[in-house]
C-alpha cells in the first residue's frame, strides 16, 4: 500500500535529505498550504490514492511547518507536486495536474 507522510518542523533533517539525495532517490513530495481550498481538495483525492496498490511514499509538506522547503525546488505556490526518479525531477502545479496526478490508475510515479 502506498503511505502519506506528513512532515512537521520536527521532521526538519528528513526533508533536507530528501533534497539532498534527489540523485539517488525516489520519492514523492506533495506541497500544500492548510487554509488554500485546492491544496486542501488535492490531499483528500491524495489520501484516496495512498489506499490504492502501489508501493510509492509521498512526503507532505506545509507552507506552514516548513516553508524553506519550498524554494528547495523553486515552488512558488501550492498546491504542487514533485516527482524525483533517482535525479529526474518532475514538478506539477496546475491543480488539474495536481490531481489527475493522484486520479490516473495508469500511472506509474517514481
Amino acid at each position: 500500500m502506498r503511505t502519506l507522510k506528513v512532515l512537521t518542523h520536527k521532521d526538519e533533517r528528513l526533508a533536507t535529505r530528501l533534497v539532498r539525495e534527489k540523485k539517488s532517490s525516489k520519492y514523492i513530495i506533495f506541497y500544500h498550504s492548510e487554509w488554500d481550498v485546492w491544496s486542501n481538495k488535492a490531499l483528500e483525492r491524495a489520501k484516496t490514492w495512498c489506499q490504492e496498490e502501489g508501493e510509492e511514499t509521498v512526503y507532505v509538506v506545509s507552507s506552514w511547518e516548513l516553508p524553506h522547503v519550498f524554494s528547495a525546488f523553486g515552488i512558488t505556490s501550492a498546491p504542487s507536486v514533485v516527482e524525483v526518479n533517482e535525479g529526474n525531477v518532475k514538478v506539477f502545479v496546475e491543480y488539474p495536474k495536481i490531481y489527475d496526478y493522484f486520479t490516473l490508475k495508469d500511472q506509474t510515479p517514481a
